[in-house]
């Protein structure tokens, strides 16, 4: 079971988008997010937020739709996010894909990583994607896909990170240890269309990247 979870972030360009959406998904949108559903014309399974930063008018057409809108307090101990990650953890979902997660502003991508931490250490499958990027962690061994030339940017996360490897990479490792604070990793390349990354001990951000 998947579920597509719509952050608040600007998109520019919402074609990226179709290849993560199927019928089967969880659709969840977490206050602003919701423009994102309405944009794309999916219909969303779960509405939920503060909605401080999405408009009554919107929000009003849904409601009038007969869409349940479920409203927290603006002052809360978690961002809407997480509301709409800890509703998919219930609904017992195995991937989720995160759209409108990266955004001009930094502390939200920062803290939405964190999030990635927190459901890679439930096993959850979890990645954050915009238009230039495809984030994910791994603790143990990932398969990323591409082509020939795409960049992939492979740093430690909340720690150092021990016995890396990359194969299928401009710049292959071995049993390698990646020091947390340094920016060994940045800029990587694919030589074809998938590259291996394993890790023994820590965990790994694994960033696919382009320019704008």
């Amino acid at each position: 079971m998947k579920a597509v979870i719509f952050g608040g972030a600007d998109i520019d360009d919402y074609s990226f988008c179709k290849k993560y959406i199927d019928d089967d998904s969880i659709i969840i949108c977490c206050d602003r997010g919701l423009l994102h559903a309405d944009k794309l014309n999916i219909k969303p399974d779960y509405i939920v937020g503060d909605f401080d930063s999405v408009s009554e008018i919107l929000l009003d057409k849904y409601e009038d739709l007969g869409f349940d809108i479920d409203r927290y307090p603006a002052k809360k101990d978690y961002t809407d996010l997480e509301i709409g990650v800890n509703i998919a953890i219930e609904k017992g979902v195995e991937d989720i894909i995160i759209i409108g997660g990266i955004g001009s502003r930094i502390d939200h991508t920062f803290g939405n990583m964190h999030i990635l931490y927190s459901l890679l250490e439930k096993n959850i499958k979890a990645c954050l994607v915009n238009n230039y990027n495809h984030i994910t962690l791994t603790n143990s061994k990932a398969v990323v896909k591409g082509k020939k030339g795409d960049i992939v940017s492979i740093l430690p996360f909340m720690g150092d990170a021990e016995g890396v490897t990359l194969k299928g990479f401009e710049y292959s490792l071995t049993d390698f240890n990646m020091k947390f604070g340094q920016a060994l990793g940045v800029s990587n390349v694919l030589l074809g269309d998938e590259g291996i990354v394993c890790v023994k001990k820590g965990c790994l951000a694994i960033i696919k990247a382009k320019d704008n």
